[in-house]
């Protein structure tokens, strides 16, 4: 008797493909790749609204006026081909080159201006900071939990995408190329045009480089906002992370203060001795005139240099680089008005002083303090400087560069790091003893207990120590390091 016939398995319920497992499309993905797609996007694009129309601002103020200043003996271009150009301009308050070109039939020749104004940089800063904190706390009452450093790694990363493309949208929009009419030079539009031949006026920016800092500029400044507080809880941890975090939020703040009140002394210095236009223009660049007054009153030497060349070599008649260098030790043809300049440094030494004073440091944390903020304003005084170089071109079919020039203006780097590194010691280290002694009160009466009841009214105030409230509302206690170092200052709020 023959045994019976093997049958087959009889197929699963699901169907052949994926043996009855319902289908994840999720399933074969990088992790990477899985939290970019399958996550909320909707706060970084509502925290990246605010400073993209910051930028649309900006080039909207700067391309209103039909100004001389675009078109000199010719017509003045139209306001979609001056909105183009502004845009591109304003693409510079992220790091991305300005150029300028004119074409005709016997050659071209461009410039780019390297100029960062930084009026629109902190504005576009702090219109990200303010979407990325509302966003934060929405979460955070829809949530009701706190993020942590994987979580807020990812809102930064999303954050860097949305941002950098928003500036890449501008820099591909930006942008304008025009042909000049005559009628500044009494031409018709016939005799403008054989006697300008082809004539191309061009403005575009180095988009390239503004979604670059872009990304990171947003990606940091979002994960210090969303990772606040595992930052925070790693700071209490660690007392050499804590004793960093309350140097640099304390150098921050004093930075601020400083560079704004620089910024001030500056504008009025612009207003007081230059025309309408140049102090108009002269906003965009409030902080960047502020930097280079407080780096000639803390002691850098400021430079103005040029440098011609032709036939692809130094000009005779010119040295290859001709500098003119001011400072306050030795102001030159400048003049000894820049001595004035010594009171911005006198007031950001006391500002960082009395920084220090008022959050009780002691002289480790004071000398974190000192470090960060002469690090923090020498990076400021290096980009507050501006680099203009021009290049021509003769003839349609020559393109190696046959005339061109550089200019620049700037603080030489090795002087400004010296200056704010002995004034940031000098505002960190001997300020707080001074204001301590002025602040020190009067001694008790021997037989007066500060504690007991009439001590007031003797002039002794007791110190009540109280916990700052959080974001949401609470009150949590105040952790305790493990290594059982000091409690963090910056928490503690004091009231009589």
């Amino acid at each position: 008797m023959l045994p019976p016939p093997v049958l087959p398995p009889a197929p699963p319920v699901g169907g052949p493909w994926g043996a009855g497992r319902p289908y994840d499309p999720a399933a074969g993905r990088p992790a990477a790749l899985a939290g970019l797609i399958g996550a909320d996007w909707r706060p970084a694009l509502r925290a990246v609204v605010a400073p993209t129309a910051v930028l649309l601002l900006a080039a909207l103020i700067a391309a209103v006026p039909e100004s001389d200043y675009y078109s000199a003996p010719f017509d003045s271009p139209p306001f979609g081909k001056r909105l183009g150009s502004s845009l591109a301009m304003a693409l510079g308050a992220l790091g991305a080159p300005y150029r300028l070109s004119l074409g005709t039939e016997w050659g071209e020749s461009s410039s780019v201006f390297r100029a960062l104004p930084m009026t629109v940089t902190v504005l576009w800063l702090l219109a990200l900071w303010l979407g990325l904190r509302v966003g934060a706390r929405r979460r955070q009452q829809r949530t009701g939990e706190q993020q942590t450093r994987r979580q807020a790694a990812a809102e930064a990363v999303r954050t860097a995408v949305v941002a950098a493309a928003a500036t890449l949208l501008l820099g591909l929009v930006g942008g304008t190329r025009w042909h000049p009419g005559g009628r500044g030079l009494g031409m018709d539009s016939a005799d403008a045009l054989q006697g300008l031949g082809r004539t191309t006026y061009g403005a575009s920016a180095g988009w390239w480089e503004a979604v670059a800092w872009t990304a990171l500029l947003a990606g940091l400044l979002a994960f210090a906002v969303h990772g606040t507080d595992a930052l925070r809880w790693a700071a209490w941890r660690n007392r050499a992370v804590r004793g960093w975090a309350v140097a640099g939020l304390a150098a921050g703040r004093a930075l601020a203060v400083s560079v704004a009140l620089a910024a001030v002394a500056g504008f009025v210095l612009v207003a007081v001795r230059a025309d309408g236009d140049l102090t108009g223009a002269a906003v965009a660049f409030l902080p960047n005139l502020g930097l280079l007054l407080l780096g000639v009153g803390s002691g850098a030497v400021f430079r103005a240099g040029s440098s011609v060349a032709s036939d692809g070599v130094p000009d005779w008649r010119t040295r290859p680089y001709d500098a003119n260098e001011y400072s306050f030790f030795d102001p030159g043809t400048a003049g000894a008005d820049w001595r004035w300049s010594v009171l911005l440094a006198l007031v950001s030494a006391v500002v960082l002083g009395r920084t220090a004073f008022r959050r009780r440091l002691d002289p480790a944390d004071r000398l974190r303090l000192a470090a960060v903020y002469a690090v923090g304003l020498s990076l400021l005084m290096l980009v507050a400087g501006t680099l203009v170089s021009t290049e021509s071109v003769v003839g349609p079919l020559l393109r190696s560069r046959d005339f061109g020039s550089e200019d620049s203006l700037s603080l030489v780097p090795w002087t400004l790091l010296v200056a704010n590194a002995v004034w940031a010691a000098v505002g960190a280290l001997a300020v707080p003893p001074l204001l301590a002694a002025l602040d020190r009160p009067s001694a008790p009466p021997a037989d007066r207990d500060p504690g007991e009841p009439g001590a007031e009214s003797a002039g002794v105030t007791p110190m009540v120590l109280e916990v700052v409230d959080s974001e949401d509302g609470r009150r949590p206690a105040a952790p305790v390091p493990e290594d059982g170092g000091p409690v963090d200052p910056s928490m503690w709020s004091r009231r009589p």
